[in-house]
């Protein structure tokens, strides 16, 4: 056993958010965006106070995660992720309780999350995956010309995250984030 291994929890709940600030050493967040730290903050600091022990933002890891697909038709890319947001939003976990359809309806999208899990939970797959807000999928990832992912990188680099995962299927992909990074 390495009690020097970090532990991470990735979870989204204020419940589960609250439990990962007082135990854990860092945090992959469900359903992290920019500008979505301050919604998580108070339940943060909660965590923080219940541990006791100086943890704060400061010497705590906050780990997001992105997709980043180079394509420049946005709207291409945007639909390839869509059929993965369906999936989770309407298909993942009970139909009352389903953590990435409560994310969607927290940032303000509640006609499309439950329409979605609808369809999703009908078989109507294909029209749960058309029915995803495409201003809710480019929230969430990096998308689009190599211009337009760098400029959109640097949201992420300013959004409170010590570190930052990137999902793609494109090694020049991460070269364009490495690109991004350094220039941000």
């Amino acid at each position: 056993m390495n009690p020097a291994i970090p532990i991470y929890l990735g979870t989204g709940t204020e419940a589960m958010v609250k439990l990962t600030a007082e135990v854990a050493d860092g945090w992959l967040p469900n359903g992290f965006v920019p500008g979505s730290l301050p919604e998580y903050l108070p339940w943060l600091e909660e965590g923080f106070r219940r541990a006791g022990n100086g943890k704060s933002l400061g010497n705590f890891e906050i780990q997001g995660s992105v997709h980043v697909a180079i394509n420049d038709d946005v709207r291409a890319a945007l639909a390839v992720l869509k059929r993965e947001v369906a999936l989770y939003v309407g298909g993942m976990g009970h139909r009352d309780k389903n953590f990435h359809k409560d994310i969607m309806v927290r940032r303000g999208h509640r006609e499309a999350a439950e329409r979605i899990q609808e369809l999703y939970l009908a078989g109507r797959k294909d029209e749960a995956a058309a029915a995803v807000p495409g201003e809710w999928v480019d929230q969430k990832s990096l998308v689009g010309p190599p211009a337009r992912i760098k400029e959109r990188y640097r949201a992420w680099a300013d959004s409170g995250l010590t570190g930052l995962t990137i999902r793609c299927k494109q090694p020049e992909a991460v070269e364009i984030i490495a690109e991004a990074a350094r220039a941000a």
